[in-house]
């Protein structure tokens, strides 16, 4: 059953993924310069994944011992999993280097862990406060 939840969060995840992708390049689209070779999908689903994860970690600690473990792999493992893509971001990060944009691999790069990293505290800490 728990491989089950797995691969259907996954599935879901993938595929908010696909469809977050697709409007971050739709926005960006109209924009004809070097803003739109950087990765600006990857980032934001990787921070927003960060942040949901905050989010959910709030809950299974605050209810640690009556939270669903199979709930807990459907959302973490298999959703989240799905939604956010480190090797997505590591690819992204290859394409600019390889490709001489060097400044915004690095910028991409460093954006990427604070901001993802920041949102996973802020959506801990605001659902800390929201639900206290």
């Amino acid at each position: 059953m728990n491989l089950f939840l797995i691969a259907i969060g996954g599935a879901i995840g993938s595929v908010l993924r696909y469809l977050s992708l697709d409007f971050i390049v739709r926005i960006l689209h109209s924009t004809q310069n070097a803003i739109t070779k950087f990765p600006w999908g990857t980032l934001f689903v990787n921070v927003l994944g960060s942040m949901i994860a905050g989010i959910l970690y709030y809950f299974i600690i605050r209810n640690f011992d009556s939270f669903d473990p199979k709930l807990k792999n459907f959302l973490l493992v298999g959703f989240l999993g799905g939604f956010t893509t480190f090797s997505s971001f590591s690819l992204d990060f290859f394409r600019l280097a390889t490709s001489g944009s060097h400044l915004q691999a690095f910028l991409y790069a460093a954006s990427s862990c604070v901001l993802a990293i920041s949102a996973l505290f802020a959506g801990f800490y605001i659902t800390k406060i929201v639900c206290a």
